[in-house]
């Protein structure tokens, strides 16, 4: 998920502004390192969270379906990262081709806007179901969330493909470049940052700041003994801690240095020193962008009714039929015989 404007060059200075040149070979193996890490962490949390909310769960509620859609999310955007690290490995030379250079691009953002939007779905559905239990009733079903979730995959989908209008191009030397993008595209991707600015991380963050804190007032308020089960209440407070966590230190810093670097890119009177600052800066806010797709499964271990409990149980259970019967047949998903309805 680097963004298209880290590169800086001559071509790629808009309007007369300054030119600055800057070795960005650095970016490589830092680059290299953590996409490898995200990609090995993500895609085990991930595959086991498919595995549990797919193959073990019974009665998909509403908060599953958001949960199963992020995780969908989440290994779209991994299973791309091999051809992340072998480009940076490779110092920057694309050898897979235009469509998956365009299609690599697009999944860093299609992940990363609709597991905000999922976030904040989910966040929407606990409140409705802690702050308003018996309208939720009617309100927070699965089929909602499904219809839901379908609507923010077609969004995202929309407000995300222009970048799978910008591809790869090859260097007089031969060299192909992927994740970059020249100076006549500058001026769109400054447009396109502000209205995912707005629409893709304010407006959710102040839904779910809005949501939590209604949350906590009523956890607050209601007296000890009057309190409903306490499992609730502790999902209910992880649940805060952890989507909080992801937004400030996944999606936040990424958005909020991307427009800061895009308002030096394009202001001509801007000074070298802050370009460069800037334009290394976006090495760490992308990296911590990629790894919500490691942080997420802790909101399914954590947040999840049933989750661990679920996925040690079919352990326990395919270690024994193992020793029962070493060489039976047994499907990938397996139902357990016991599912509790998870409310929210």
């Amino acid at each position: 998920g680097s963004p298209t404007i880290v590169t800086m060059n001559p071509s790629a200075a808009p309007n007369g502004s300054s030119s600055c040149s800057m070795d960005d070979s650095y970016k490589y193996p830092i680059y290299s390192a953590i996409y490898g890490i995200v990609c090995i962490i993500g895609m085990m949390g991930n595959a086991i969270a498919l595995y549990v909310f797919l193959c073990l769960t019974r009665t998909k509620s509403a908060s599953t379906i958001y949960l199963i859609n992020l995780a969908l999310a989440d290994m779209f955007f991994v299973l791309t990262l091999p051809l992340r690290v072998v480009y940076y490995v490779r110092e920057g030379d694309w050898p897979f081709g235009d469509a998956m250079c365009r299609i690599s691009s697009f999944a860093f953002y299609a992940n990363l806007y609709s597991s905000i939007f999922f976030l904040t779905g989910l966040s929407v559905t606990r409140y409705l179901a802690v702050v308003h239990p018996v309208r939720s009733l009617k309100a927070v079903t699965a089929r909602h969330a499904v219809i839901a979730c379908v609507s923010i995959w077609v969004f995202v989908t929309l407000i995300t493909s222009p970048f799978l209008l910008s591809g790869q191009h090859v260097l007089s030397s031969g060299r192909i470049l992927c994740f970059e993008s020249s100076g006549s595209s500058l001026k769109m991707i400054f447009a396109m940052n502000y209205v995912a600015l707005v629409v893709g991380v304010l407006i959710p963050f102040a839904i779910i700041v809005v949501c939590y804190a209604a949350i906590a007032r009523m956890l607050m308020k209601t007296p000890e003994g009057q309190r409903r089960d306490s499992n609730v209440r502790k999902r209910a407070v992880r649940m805060i801690v952890l989507v909080l966590t992801v937004f400030v230190v996944c999606f936040i810093p990424y958005h909020v240095q991307r427009t800061l670097l895009l308002h030096q890119l394009i202001n001509r009177h801007s000074s070298c020193d802050t370009k460069l600052y800037l334009q290394k800066s976006v090495v760490a806010t992308v990296c911590f962008a990629a790894f919500n797709s490691c942080l997420d499964p802790l909101i399914y271990f954590f947040v999840g009714e049933k989750f661990r409990e679920r996925f040690m149980s079919a352990l326990r259970r395919r270690r024994r039929s193992h020793k029962r019967r070493p060489t039976s047949d047994r499907r990938l998903c397996e139902t357990p015989h016991q599912t509790s309805v998870q409310r929210w």
